[in-house]
């Protein structure tokens, strides 16, 4: 029996509640055992009720304890079978665009991530302020459903946001998404049909061919370069296909890491214009930009531009926020389609991001990571190239890096190596929906400066080169 509460920092609740289930899995509290009532232990305790009601609350919650009604608290006759925190999974092979997202949401499977879409965690750990959350959840649209276009107070603020971006739009244009892929799910069922043809870029955003191909749409691939899409070669493949639509990063390209150039957005929207086809600019790294550059949404005015953002990127990736700006005419289907989706958005979270960018939260915290993606690159360039490694755009922004390997080195079985070590990388095949792109590698730079992985690296590219040691690689 409890006798007083130990000393130390933990709450009351948290300390009953840690003795009870600690005497439940050691069995010192049997199946079926009735706990002390509530009044009994508060008083044996000198806390109050509300203390003790919290705590075989939480046994309850946890599964170790039943309530009756009228009878009291007892030992559950099955105990969960596991107390421990779940699983996350297993280590897989990263070799499918599908496996290496699996791999990098799944935390904590790898020592180290460079391979990872994602900011370190910690950099988004005081992007919203505490009293943010507070502040808004008390307000009672926190907690309504969100009207299907999304809650008003975010999409105002988006629009001035794309306002301050030359971007010509109100808060009624706006659709809000659960993030940038949620925004691409959507266009697919309301905007594409199947057997449409498709341009996505070449290398360009892994999951996004597989969103496509689902649906029955055919995919055709546009090579991207530093400046953006190879235009010339748009141009040879909307004449030959006719596609329904053109995928493309205009900012801060995932993996290349190059912005498109004013001239090339003129020219792809002139390309629309004469092969009729619509554009959809994903613009989900756009708030990384460090200097004002073009936007296709900027030049068109949504005659034929669908323009995507999200904050999952510059907050966090478990703040799943988007929004897609259509031309009129497809925005009833694309909220349509919405609602059968999702029903709707979450308002509560709706609500926080709008409070940052009222506040000017979101502002701050970008400009801090902008300088401190900034120190990264530099970092990770120095180190990537130290190592023997060739970066393909060293003038860019952003965090992404565009690694080509050495000619003598199987990329892929350097992966693989790498993933029996517990390092992440991410092979540029992935990225190529026309099998290409098979020496690169795309590296996170804040994630890519760890002595640990440049040393694996340096050691495998010399190994390589020296024929008397390519067999050891196998070994190492």
């Amino acid at each position: 029996m409890v006798e007083q509460v130990p000393d130390g920092s933990a709450p009351l609740v948290e300390k009953i509640f840690r003795d009870f289930a600690q005497r439940i899995e050691t069995r010192e509290l049997a199946p079926g055992a009735r706990l002390p009532s509530v009044r009994q232990l508060s008083a044996q305790l000198g806390v109050s009720v509300f203390t003790v009601v919290n705590a075989y609350d939480r046994l309850v919650a946890t599964g170790r304890v039943n309530s009756r009604r009228g009878a009291g608290f007892f030992v559950a006759s099955h105990q969960p079978e596991q107390l421990l925190p779940s699983r996350r999974g297993d280590r897989e092979l990263p070799d499918s665009a599908l496996e290496l997202f699996t791999q990098a949401v799944n935390h904590d499977l790898y020592k180290m991530a460079p391979g990872s879409g994602y900011l370190p965690t910690k950099w988004g750990e005081d992007a919203i302020a505490p009293a943010t959350w507070a502040k808004v959840a008390r307000r009672p649209e926190s907690m309504r459903a969100s009207p299907p276009q999304g809650m008003s107070a975010l999409r105002d603020q988006l629009a001035i946001r794309c306002r301050q971006n030359g971007i010509d739009t109100k808060g009624d244009d706006i659709v809000t998404t659960y993030g940038g892929a949620h925004a691409f799910e959507l266009i697919c069922t309301s905007v594409l049909c199947p057997g449409d043809v498709v341009f996505v870029e070449d290398p360009g955003f892994f999951l996004l061919p597989v969103q496509i191909q689902q649906h029955g749409m055919q995919i055709v691939g546009v090579p991207r370069l530093a400046d953006g899409p190879d235009v010339d070669r748009l141009e040879e493949l909307a004449a030959k296909h006719r596609p329904r639509a053109f995928f493309t990063q205009t900012l801060l390209h995932n993996p290349v890491g190059g912005s498109t150039s004013a001239t090339k957005c003129h020219r792809i929207l002139s390309l629309a214009e004469r092969f009729d086809f619509l554009v959809v600019e994903d613009d989900v790294y756009g708030e990384f930009a460090e200097n004002r550059t073009a936007r296709l949404a900027q030049m068109d005015s949504f005659h034929r531009v669908v323009y995507v953002g999200s904050f999952s990127k510059v907050l966090a990736p478990g703040i799943r926020v988007g929004f897609a700006i259509l031309p009129a005419s497809l925005k009833a289907a694309f909220v349509r389609k919405k609602i059968l989706s999702v029903i709707g958005t979450s308002s509560l979270v709706e609500l926080v991001v709008a409070e940052t960018l009222a506040t000017g939260q979101l502002r701050h915290h970008v400009d801090a990571l902008r300088e401190r993606i900034g120190k990264a690159r530099s970092q990770a360039i120095r180190a990537l190239e130290g190592a023997g490694i060739e970066i393909a755009d060293k003038n860019i922004e952003g965090f992404f890096l565009w690694g080509k390997m050495p000619d003598e080195l199987d990329v892929g079985d350097l992966v693989r190596r790498a993933h029996a070590m517990g390092i992440l990388l991410a092979h540029g095949g992935l990225f190529s929906p026309s099998g290409g792109c098979q020496s690169y590698l795309r590296f996170s730079a804040p994630s890519s400066i760890d002595p640990r992985l440049l040393e694996f690296l340096s050691d495998s590219i010399r190994r390589a080169r020296t024929p008397a040691l390519r067999l050891v690689n196998n070994a190492y």
